[in-house]
């Protein structure tokens, strides 16, 4: 399993965003062949992501679906979004990490006529690629490498100075 940290929260910026990168191999075992393995994205300092993280994936969904208010939508969809396909749930997968990706469109990733300060853009980008990249790896696994392939185009494109859509595009291209 490959793993990445860094530390960040919604709205806040700063040089290490703590976030697991949980690997998957997504591709259909084959004798003799290497698979690609894929990186998705789990905020560790929010939303249980140190039980996602820890491989309680159980623990971190009881726990985030037992919540009736949040904050933090963003982290509690995408450590949700994580455990429900680490856990095989994909449909669930699915619903979290397309909320995920909802809760970040509703934020200014450009700068315009209302004030939302410099740091503010950067974090919604990030934040908007790394939620992109999780749902493209659920597209690989769900056997959908053209939307995938989409959705890893679309993080890069925010440019938001992140590594998990390159590698997971470069990954897609050798299979």
């Amino acid at each position: 399993m490959e793993m990445s940290r860094k530390r960040n929260r919604p709205g806040l910026v700063s040089t290490s965003v703590l976030v697991l990168a949980a690997a998957f191999s997504c591709a259909p075992v084959v004798a003799q062949e290497a698979q690609p393995v894929y990186t998705m994205t789990v905020i560790i300092d929010a939303a249980h992501g140190q039980k996602v993280a820890a491989g309680k994936y159980d623990r971190a969904i009881a726990k985030l679906s037992a919540k009736r208010f949040s904050t933090d939508a963003y982290s509690d969809h995408t450590n949700l979004c994580v455990a429900y396909t680490k856990t095989g749930e994909i449909e669930k997968a699915t619903v979290a990490c397309e909320a995920a990706v909802a809760a970040m469109r509703k934020k200014p990733i450009t700068r315009n006529k209302s004030f939302v300060p410099a740091h503010q853009v950067v974090a919604n980008r990030m934040y908007l690629a790394l939620a992109l990249s999780n749902l493209g790896v659920l597209d690989v696994v769900k056997g959908e490498s053209e939307a995938a392939r989409e959705k890893f185009e679309e993080a890069i494109a925010l440019d938001a100075k992140i590594s998990a859509p390159k590698v997971n595009i470069a990954r897609l291209a050798r299979i």
